[in-house]
């Protein structure tokens, strides 16, 4: 299994912003989470993954520009802040989802997602030439839940769960413990999600009964209703195994 997902990845993602010229020395520290692929969620499985230390906005700004030329090339691209969310003063009336052939307006976008705390998944339309950005809340648990256990169960994809201000769509990969409840797998606090309404092949491969390691917590979504999820421990050579 390990073996499939590896090669559903394409390896580690570089770090683009290593050898950037950086015209601005202002200190605006931030850490990104982030993955680029076709299938950013099979990625983030396959331990094709990076999280970056960004120390001034002139590279926080390099980085987007990758993020925009990878989701122009056809890849998804997903990233958050790491850690717990750090919400810092982003426009209370910003929109959580984006449509424009604009590149600096969907940059501008990005920025107050990524201040707002939440997770932002960006792809690009090559028939109608735009970007497209949709954005949630981060679902970390927080240091009174961090207690880290094993759950067994069964894996399923189920409907992504309504978002505050998010209309996700697709599909979101669980675990249906043998207590009856579901819990929704996810890593940085992002849920591990597919652009699809009915599980693909390499979905229906993980589709089985397992014993998943991690922290399990409780949050409220869009209608009120309590979701359930366990983030999930990931090993050190980054490969979720199950």
């Amino acid at each position: 299994m390990a073996s499939v997902l590896l090669l559903a990845a394409c390896g580690k993602e570089s770090q683009p912003i290593e050898n950037t010229v950086v015209a601005d020395i202002t200190n605006s520290e931030r850490d990104i989470f982030y993955t680029v692929a076709e299938n950013a969620s099979i990625a983030i499985i396959a331990g094709n993954d990076t999280s970056v230390h960004l120390s001034t906005e002139a590279e926080w700004d390099a980085l987007l520009d990758h993020f925009c030329d990878q989701a122009a090339d056809g890849n998804q691209v997903v990233f958050c802040p790491s850690g717990q969310p750090r919400a810092n003063g982003a426009a209370k009336d910003t929109p959580t989802t984006i449509s424009t052939d604009n590149r600096e307006e969907l940059k501008t976008w990005m920025k107050e997602m990524e201040k707002a705390g939440k997770t932002v998944i960006v792809t690009y339309d090559e028939e109608d030439g735009r970007w497209r950005g949709r954005a949630y809340e981060k679902l970390m648990p927080t240091a009174a839940e961090a207690v880290v256990q094993d759950y067994s169960g069964d894996l399923i994809f189920i409907p992504t769960p309504s978002m505050q201000g998010s209309a996700l769509g697709g599909l979101v990969w669980a675990m249906r413990i043998d207590s009856g409840d579901t819990l929704v797998f996810t890593v940085e606090g992002m849920m591990l999600w597919f652009d699809c309404e009915t599980p693909d092949a390499t979905m229906t491969l993980l589709q089985r009964p397992a014993t998943m390691r991690g922290v399990a917590s409780s949050h409220t979504d869009g209608n009120g209703a309590t979701i359930q999820t366990l983030e999930l421990e990931i090993p050190e050579d980054g490969v979720i195994a199950f």
